[in-house]
């Protein structure tokens, strides 16, 4: 195949897949925005955020380099729903009549 043929199909596809995620995420914004719990959202977050870590642990550790790619999808993939879901947030804590009374 032509090369420049190559990189037009490239592109046109990486742009295609980019506008498929921008899209999941307004998706998920509109569905889940203000919805989840406070406990829930703050576990996945910290769900994401291990599996990024753990990663790169696997990623650059010396011993067992068959770890590689599996920790390069690893990351990959936590990395991905961190960006997901740091556009979805908690449903706001409830407002007691008391705290309400004492602003006035």
């Amino acid at each position: 195949m032509n090369p420049t043929l190559q990189f037009l199909v490239f592109i046109v596809g990486f742009f295609i897949i980019l506008g498929l995620f921008i899209r999941l995420i307004q998706i998920a914004e509109k569905r889940l925005g203000g919805k989840v719990p406070p406990r829930r959202y703050s576990l996945i977050t910290s769900l994401t955020i291990a599996g990024m870590l753990i990663g790169i642990v696997m990623m650059f550790q010396p011993i067992v380099l068959a770890l590689m790619e599996p920790g390069f999808l690893l990351l990959l993939i936590s990395t991905l729903a961190f960006i997901l879901w740091s556009h979805v947030w908690p449903e706001p804590a409830p407002q007691s009549h008391s705290s309400e009374a004492a602003e006035r």
